[in-house]
């Protein structure tokens, strides 16, 4: 009798064990790894440079860094793109399959489309939903933080954003956080 109830307590949670595999496997692709968002962070300062450019134009100085080496710093990003491309596209891809919003609709439109024609369109719906949702009296301040930023290596400062949002919440399971041995 004590045989077969631990070979049914047994079976009982190998059962449970492989009904829950694929939910774990599920969240765990679902989730943005570090590495993604650090990618993604690196891919998008270029179009996130024009957008300040393009709804804080008149509030900032033609003395201040982005009027000064905003080019030179967004063309140290650009120079990255394409080897960050393709971790950039896997977590926008990512993104936009959990999220309701248009924009992430459509990116996720995007999943079967050729790179060369992706590339122009994400970086146009970065540029308009970023300069969206810049609040100009903090134009100032987006400007001083990107000075602060320009100084440190691009793939540095993707991993403290990757590394950051892991930190800033860690019990979010949209994002993965990197395990290192």
């Amino acid at each position: 009798m004590i045989l077969t109830v631990s070979r049914t307590r047994l079976a009982a949670v190998v059962a449970a064990t492989l009904a829950i595999q694929p939910a774990v496997a599920q969240a765990q692709q679902a989730c943005i790894t570090e590495d993604e968002l650090s990618a993604m962070a690196i891919y998008s300062m270029p179009s996130l440079v024009q957008s300040v450019r393009l709804q804080c134009g008149p509030a900032l100085g033609s003395s201040g860094f982005l009027a000064r080496r905003g080019e030179s710093f967004a063309a140290r990003y650009a120079g990255l793109q394409n080897a960050v491309w393709p971790r950039a596209k896997s977590g926008l891809l990512k993104y936009g399959s959990r999220k309701a919003d248009s924009a992430s609709q459509n990116i996720a439109m995007f999943a079967n489309l050729p790179d060369n024609a992706v590339r122009p369109l994400i970086d146009a719906l970065i540029v308009q939903e970023a300069s969206a949702k810049i609040d100009s009296r903090q134009c100032g301040r987006i400007e001083r933080m990107m000075e602060a930023v320009a100084p440190i290596d691009p793939e540095v400062a993707g991993t403290l954003v990757g590394v950051a949002a892991g930190l800033v919440a860690p019990e979010n399971q949209q994002i993965c956080t990197a395990r290192r041995s």
